[in-house]
């Protein structure tokens, strides 16, 4: 009887550990509804296939998970490298406030996030919160690529919204958490 009970034990104890680890995988969600189009977008993925999905792109990914950055509007990833060196020394701060009539645009950096806000007629519009650590792996390529590889990896700690965008025609939802399934 000892025996069956152990072996039962076991048994359950080998079902719910490979359950356990599964709930503890990182999965990004992506959720785009157009209702005036009746058309709605789920996609929902392990952080692990993200990684994979990468390295098996190689005309996209210039090698190791980097992708190049070209020049654009005369700014070269250097001299973003330089700016976002700055903003991380300066800490807690408002980085950019324009207000009119009926548009509210605002960008802060608070403890370990960036935060953007865009408001329309009192209404939040579009509400972005990336973890510094993000953007900081993201930069950590060389010369004139960006490094996604460095992105996805930090992506793995992260839980909860990373973007929302709210416009009367649109809403986008971006976010990280446990489930193989959106909310």
């Amino acid at each position: 009887m000892k025996k069956g009970l152990i072996a039962g034990v076991g048994l359950v104890g080998l079902l719910v550990v490979p359950a356990a680890a599964q709930a503890e995988t990182p999965w990004i969600h992506v959720r785009v509804e157009e209702p005036e189009k009746q058309s709605k977008v789920a996609v929902n993925l392990p952080l692990s296939v993200v990684e994979v999905a990468l390295e098996a792109a190689p005309e996209m990914i210039e090698s190791h998970g980097k992708v190049k950055f070209g020049e654009k509007h005369g700014m070269k990833l250097e001299d973003v490298r330089k700016i976002w060196a700055e903003l991380a020394a300066a800490g807690d701060a408002e980085l950019v406030s324009v207000e009119e009539k009926d548009e509210t645009v605002k960008v802060w950096r608070k403890g370990d996030q960036v935060h953007v806000r865009v408001e329309k007629e009192g209404k939040e519009e579009v509400r972005v919160e990336v973890p510094v650590s993000l953007v900081a792996a993201l930069l950590s390529g060389e010369g004139d690529t960006v490094n996604i590889k460095a992105a996805v990896a930090e992506l793995q700690k992260k839980r909860g919204d990373i973007v929302t965008v709210s416009e009367p025609d649109t809403t986008v939802r971006v976010w990280i958490d446990e489930q193989n399934a959106q909310e």
